[in-house]
């Protein structure tokens, strides 16, 4: 599935170009009806049927913890009538897992888990990998399934991932900081304020580049590294997002870049929690979480029928309330709505790889030579300023 390949054109031509305004358009548009069918109802039914006979769904739900997995796994069951054994591992590791199951793939080995769940790059890479399998029917199922889903069909399971991945939460980054040492007027702006040397020691960064690689979405590849340099020389620390949030509270940093779902997540636990959220104006980023069923999976059907209902607003408003996690594709859910709302007050439109071809083209182009000396030295910059 590499950029030029028929199938993808396709795709593009059927549903990419609709990617960037799915991810806000739901709250715009009224919810009637899903486009259900006499077909729709019959291969929705004959899944469920085979899904009974299977009486099995081998999943990981690393983000919810042991309570929440224990919820949602039962909300879904209760949703179709079904009685099967779901055996939930929590504590994954979304890059240990999708790793693993590529070295699967590659050596004709069952899979661990009927599906998984991760960013869209690593769904992208799963397929490249041939160790996923789509879901045949899949928009006339979604229709009879999940019909607010299916109104944002596009967003939902957008472009080349159509039919593979579908789309249960998104990570949307906002700076987020200690209003009790720096208030949002005296936060930067912008990505190129961050490395006023005013804010040296005033922030940490994480130990990965998947935020830093997206700054070529809005910026020209050079400009964009000498940002990351300076962002460098500022930063005080390398952390997580969590670590960093948690010595933000504790007065140790000032604000930080991370997951805007952090803020209500905290919020929530202590109203009088010690964070703020803003966002930056010249880029501001999502990423699209998705279930993806395994190729070979010992239970694909289970998978299939799991991977479309986990779209829905039923189980998001139960990923909301175990971690606060948000969805602004689909635009349901407390943590969800507030996050869209500040970002249409600030009139800022966050950007995805998968918005149109040409965000996808420069995703691609971290897989060349010359792409991935690129990623090293974005790497180099943020964890030592050169």
């Amino acid at each position: 599935m590499k950029i030029g390949d028929s199938r993808v054109v396709i795709m593009f031509i059927t549903g990419l170009v609709m990617g960037a305004a799915s991810l806000l358009l739901s709250l715009t548009v009224p919810q009637v009806a899903g486009a259900a069918s006499a077909e729709g109802k019959q291969a929705f039914q004959k899944l469920v049927e085979a899904v009974k006979k299977e009486g099995q769904l081998d999943l990981p739900t690393g983000t919810l913890a042991e309570k929440g997995a224990k919820e949602m796994t039962e909300a879904f069951k209760r949703r179709f009538g079904l009685t099967i054994n779901v055996a939930s591992t929590t504590g994954t590791m979304e890059s240990q897992e999708f790793n693993k199951a590529v070295a699967e793939t590659k050596g004709g080995i069952p899979p661990t888990y009927d599906l998984l769940d991760g960013s869209a790059e690593n769904v992208l890479n799963l397929i490249d990998a041939g160790g996923a399998e789509p879901i045949a029917n899949w928009e006339i199922l979604l229709a009879e399934i999940v019909p607010e889903a299916y109104l944002v069909r596009h967003g939902v399971s957008p472009g080349p991932l159509a039919g593979y991945g579908f789309v249960w939460s998104t990570r949307t980054l906002a700076l987020l900081f200690n209003p009790k040492l720096i208030s949002e007027r005296e936060l930067p702006r912008t990505w190129k304020e961050k490395g006023d040397p005013k804010y040296k020691g005033a922030f940490s960064v994480p130990p990965w580049i998947s935020a830093a690689t997206m700054g070529i979405l809005s910026y020209n590849k050079d400009e964009w590294l000498d940002i990351i340099r300076a962002v460098g020389r500022n930063k005080r620390d390398v952390l997580t997002y969590d670590a960093g949030v948690q010595l933000m509270m504790l007065g140790e940093l000032r604000f930080l870049y991370g997951n805007a779902g952090q803020f209500f997540e905290h919020k929530l636990r202590d109203p009088n929690a010690p964070i703020g959220m803003t966002f930056f104006s010249d880029i501001t980023t999502v990423r699209q979480v998705m279930y993806v069923v395994r190729k070979g999976a010992r239970h694909p059907n289970a998978a299939k029928l799991f991977t479309l209902w986990a779209s829905s607003a039923e189980a998001g408003r139960i990923f909301d309330k175990d971690s606060s996690i948000e969805n602004v594709v689909l635009g349901k859910g407390a943590t969800t709505e507030k996050i869209v709302a500040v970002l249409k007050e600030r009139n800022i439109k966050p950007l995805s790889w998968f918005d149109n071809s040409q965000t996808l083209e420069k995703l691609r182009w971290f897989e060349t030579k010359e792409g991935r000396d690129y990623a090293r030295a974005l790497a180099t910059a943020q964890r030592e300023g050169k």
